[in-house]
């Protein structure tokens, strides 16, 4: 019997699975998007390497492979992967996803539209 939730911690982590992320706190950052400082009230911290693509759904064989690279990214639709021990959030005021990081610029990882966007004006964004 579980009094109080002790107990179940074992099922619930078992639950979370690979793709765990932690809740941290928000933050204010500078939006590259928006083009102002605004509110990350939607910050989480990656726990462990992503198993299966947030964008179409694909399922890694083997995440490990596809974080060697610099920048992992999914093989099927070109999703940029979240870090494991890096705090990502979520602009407020337009919804893109970024790498915070304390002392530097947030690092945007582009949406599958703003990548499209960025290969329309010729822009850089896939590191090899």
């Amino acid at each position: 019997m579980a009094l109080f939730g002790k107990g179940d911690k074992g099922k619930a982590r078992a639950r979370r699975g690979a793709d765990e992320a932690l809740p941290v706190v928000g933050r204010r950052a500078f939006c590259r998007i928006c083009d102002d400082y605004r509110q990350f009230t939607k910050c989480w911290l990656r726990a462990q390497h992503i198993a299966k693509c947030p964008e179409c759904g694909l399922v890694f064989q083997n995440p490990a492979e596809l974080y060697e690279k610099f920048q992992p990214a999914c093989p099927r639709c070109g999703e940029f992967l979240e870090q494991p021990g890096f705090e990502y959030g979520i602009c407020d005021g337009c919804g893109s996803k970024y790498e915070l990081v304390p002392g530097t610029k947030p690092g945007l990882l582009p949406n599958r539209q703003q990548r499209a966007e960025m290969d329309k004006h010729g822009k850089i964004w896939r590191i090899e």
